[in-house]
């Protein structure tokens, strides 16, 4: 029986990697590319995969891997032994991975091992921060890809910095907001959120946390200790990540006058920032989101990869410490300034990326 080549292969592991290959997996299928799309499983609740596969209109992948290993190495290792089968310079053109997780790295190692080009969306990000394994994935996955695929300016300097080859960088904007573009109207429409179903009866914030320097009892008190203080005025929302969740429940945290609902599916996730007074986050792309939502966000970390969402206004980093209550006030009392547009933030990042690389093989 003969193998089926593919021109290319995608390979998605978090709910991040769902939202930014949409675009480029349906761009590329609409050009009647065949490709290879797989998933490694990395992200297994449903509310974190499977839902959000339905409401951005993303199909299923055609494998997937189904590694649940809580191990970064193990999970790691498992990645790169399962996607060896499926990724060779026999039945598959190049590869394209996205963002800065686990399965991001194992896939560009199993694609240079075997010979293939690596393709980096939402390459050259940096933070600094040595200790976040999202920053060692990044700088180790652009060392080794063909392409670099970068959402800002900010992001093409940092590689250079880096000694890599500026024939290798493209600079084709935020593939997020690809998918963000596309659900805008479903996003700010009244019809993609109500309230009463999340019990909401006051103006709210949402929190998003799931990075390990906050899963820990001084920070999460610091974080849900400050926010009490608004629990009179303000609801506070809290889509947990089952991170988050396993630990609340492991370390018997306390969660009175906070209100802890399940991951949502894209749209209606988004529809809640969008009707939100404030978010805060530890997460890179909702800095993102809202800056484009052009709605306030305090990040709860000392560093940002995403510099581009303080210099525009929307977002402010202010790390775990006891100012939170200031800077929540503080925030409150700011008035934002109207979006104003991000080059190259437009929608149409995966149409240049397919340019690009459709253009050089003509």
């Amino acid at each position: 029986m003969t193998k089926t080549f593919y021109d290319t292969a995608m390979i998605v592991g978090a709910r991040p990697n769902f939202v930014k290959v949409a675009p480029l997996l349906s761009h590329y299928e609409s050009n009647n590319h065949n490709v290879l799309f797989i998933h490694t499983g990395q992200h297994w609740d449903k509310n974190m995969s499977d839902d959000i596969f339905t409401d951005i209109g993303l199909r299923q992948p055609d494998i997937n891997l189904n590694i649940k290993s809580d191990s970064m190495n193990r999970q790691l290792g498992e990645v790169i032994i399962e996607l060896d089968k499926y990724i060779n310079a026999k039945n598959t053109g190049n590869l394209f991975i996205f963002g800065d997780v686990t399965s991001t790295l194992a896939g560009a190692v199993v694609a240079k091992n075997n010979n293939i080009d690596a393709y980096h969306v939402e390459a050259g990000l940096r933070s600094g921060n040595f200790s976040m394994p999202e920053e060692r994935n990044r700088i180790m996955v652009d060392s080794i890809c063909d392409r670099l695929f970068t959402p800002s300016k900010d992001a093409v300097n940092n590689l250079l910095a880096e000694n890599i080859s500026p024939d290798k960088i493209s600079n084709v904007g935020n593939i997020m907001i690809d998918t963000l573009v596309k659900n805008y109207e479903k996003i700010i429409s009244n019809q993609s959120f109500n309230p009463l179903d999340f019990n909401i009866e006051k103006e709210f914030f949402v929190l998003t946390i799931h990075r390990q320097a906050n899963l820990s009892d001084k920070n999460l008190k610091i974080i849900f200790e400050g926010l009490k203080n608004f629990v009179k005025d303000y609801d506070i929302v809290i889509p947990a990540h089952p991170r988050l969740k396993k630990y609340i429940e492991s370390n018997k945290i306390s969660t009175d006058g906070l209100k802890i609902i399940n991951p949502l599916p894209y749209v209606k996730f988004l529809s809640l920032v969008y009707n939100s007074s404030l978010c805060l986050t530890d997460s890179g792309g909702l800095q993102e989101e809202t800056t484009y939502l052009n709605k306030k966000c305090l990040t709860l970390r000392e560093e940002t990869e995403r510099p581009i969402t303080v210099e525009s206004g929307t977002n402010k980093v202010i790390g775990v410490n006891k100012n939170i209550i200031d800077e929540i006030n503080n925030s409150l009392n700011t008035k934002l300034q109207s979006y104003s547009k991000i080059e190259l933030w437009d929608g149409k990042t995966s149409e240049r990326i397919y340019q690009e690389l459709n253009i050089e093989q003509i």
